[in-house]
């Protein structure tokens, strides 16, 4: 029930904004014991959002509680989105919207082919989204405007759905963690390390956490290039979302003024390049699989590597409770990726797989 969630339960005014269930929630918070005595920090935990669906997780449905009741409310019947040709935005979208009824059609870009790319383009045509591989931004720009000005019932979720309405999700899931912190499953954390990359992820995290007065400080690890993901417009983006509550609800109070006080953005884990992997980060994935963890290095690997030089440099209080946001879902594809054949997807995307040096 929507009166459930903790945003709807803390501001009951809010209930008149359109809401649908996608996530196992709350998600689980646990110690990563392997970690911490590897680095010899007292408390470094780990927040389970790759856990937040069975079929795909990961910070993504959290958005979609909010973005696809406001699709259905507006009587759409297709999601138009993008990225590149093994977008986890595209892929997530497409499992999600399925249960609602609506379709997914993806406008995807070249990107280098990896493992990951490869199954997730599979998997886009085994859950049933329309493929159109576009030439260039511009191409792919007109053919979505084109899309929309002749499909009335189509509706386009913007990349990594990071609208103000999607941060939302985020906002209700620091209400989640203040949850966790008053049952006593952990205590209040120190610092809280979350991927910075569409931005609707830390950016509801910055607002919900400030709205619930808990005192954590965020270090938000840029993975996209810093003209996109910067601080700045993280901040932006949460004063949106707010703007978006206190329409609905005038008592919520302003506190767009003390977001910045809240929120550190760091892009020396970057590495120079959306998508290509760091030597630190590829030892973050080893250190994580220590705790059973899943990561990959795009997003999740670069993430926790800043939290493993944080506490390395002594930027971090070896007594400092710390909790790494783990966004990207670990579920596994394989299975649904070898039910398909390359030669099911539309003709332009065949080349992907005919030279398997390409392949890294």
């Amino acid at each position: 029930m929507a009166d459930e969630i903790p945003l709807f339960r803390k501001y009951p005014k809010l209930r008149s904004i359109p809401w649908v269930s996608v996530i196992n929630s709350p998600t689980p918070i646990h110690k990563m014991e392997q970690t911490s005595k590897e680095l010899n920090h007292k408390a470094i935990w780990v927040k389970r959002d790759d856990l937040t669906h069975d079929i795909y997780g990961g910070n993504k449905p959290r958005k979609y509680e909010f973005v696809f009741a406001n699709i259905l409310k507006k009587n759409k019947k297709r999601i138009l989105t993008q990225g590149a040709i093994g977008t986890n935005h595209g892929l997530a979208t497409t499992v999600h919207a399925k249960r609602f009824g609506l379709e997914t059609h993806l406008y995807l870009l070249e990107q280098k082919l990896s493992q990951t790319v490869i199954e997730n383009l599979l998997c886009h045509h085994y859950f049933g989204a329309k493929l159109n591989l576009m030439k260039n931004k511009n191409h792919r720009k007109l053919a979505i405007k084109t899309k929309l000005f002749f499909d009335r019932k189509a509706y386009f979720v913007t990349t990594g759905a990071s609208s103000p309405l999607g941060t939302l999700g985020f906002v209700n899931a620091a209400f989640e963690l203040k949850d966790q912190i008053d049952d006593k499953t952990i205590s209040e954390p120190d610092r809280l390390f979350v991927t910075v990359g569409s931005l609707a992820t830390c950016a509801g995290l910055v607002l919900g956490l400030e709205l619930a007065q808990v005192k954590t400080q965020i270090v938000g690890i840029g993975v996209t290039d810093p003209s996109w993901s910067s601080k700045k417009a993280t901040i932006e983006l949460a004063s949106k979302a707010l703007e978006i509550m206190r329409k609905e609800d005038p008592s919520i109070p302003d506190v767009s003024n003390e977001l910045e006080k809240r929120l550190v953005v760091d892009h020396s884990y970057f590495g120079g390049q959306y998508g290509v992997p760091t030597d630190e980060a590829l030892e973050a994935i080893e250190i994580a699989k220590k705790d059973k963890l899943k990561l990959e290095y795009v997003y999740t690997g670069k993430t926790l590597s800043g939290l493993i030089d944080y506490i390395r440099k002594e930027k971090i209080s070896k007594n400092e409770v710390v909790v790494f946001w783990n966004s990207k879902s670990s579920a596994d594809l394989t299975d649904f990726a070898n039910e398909v054949k390359h030669q099911d997807l539309p003709r332009k995307f065949h080349k992907f797989f005919e030279d398997s040096t390409q392949i890294s």
